[in-house]
């Protein structure tokens, strides 16, 4: 997707658009596809190239995260994807998993490593500054390890107020 055709002004960063005849700040947001990408705040994510380390942690035994996606209330939700967000360079992305009926996913990744999460709701990700964000929480597995209780907090007011 290109960026806005009116581009920030020097030293600003992010889209602007003209609304009766002022320019107004914009977030940049972009459709989930093969790979993912959110730019909010200045944060962003795409799948990395294999490299030699990668390849051998692929050979490693794959570990499993299981967990639940639920609102702010606890109510869970269904239907949203799950993307385990590796943190080092080395480590491949493994397929994401899309919620139960009951708000629970279960995901197969490559071990040993850490990893954050993103949620995708409507062909959107998005990662915010709060504390509680899914991005923001970090899990460390091993090879062959099972872990779960993994609890991510949905931040729907987040994707509600994008345009």
């Amino acid at each position: 997707m290109a960026p806005p055709t009116n581009p920030p002004p020097p030293g600003e960063r992010g889209g602007w658009r003209a609304r009766r005849g002022r320019p107004r700040r914009s977030r940049w947001i972009f459709r989930a596809g093969s790979c993912f990408l959110a730019v909010v705040g200045g944060a962003c994510a795409t799948p990395p190239r294999p490299t030699a380390a990668s390849l051998a942690l692929a050979a490693n035994e794959r570990a499993v995260v299981e967990g639940r996606v639920a609102e702010r209330d606890g109510r869970p939700v269904a239907g949203i994807q799950v993307q385990a967000l590796p943190r080092g360079k080395d480590v491949g992305w493994s397929p994401p998993a899309v919620t139960d009926s009951q708000g629970r996913f279960r995901l197969t990744v490559i071990a040993p490593a850490e990893y954050d999460f993103l949620l995708v709701w409507r062909n959107r990700t998005v990662i915010t500054p709060e504390k509680d964000d899914p991005a923001r929480q970090r899990v460390a597995v091993s090879p062959g390890e099972r872990r779960g209780g993994i609890e991510l907090l949905f931040l729907r007011d987040a994707w509600e107020t994008l345009p």
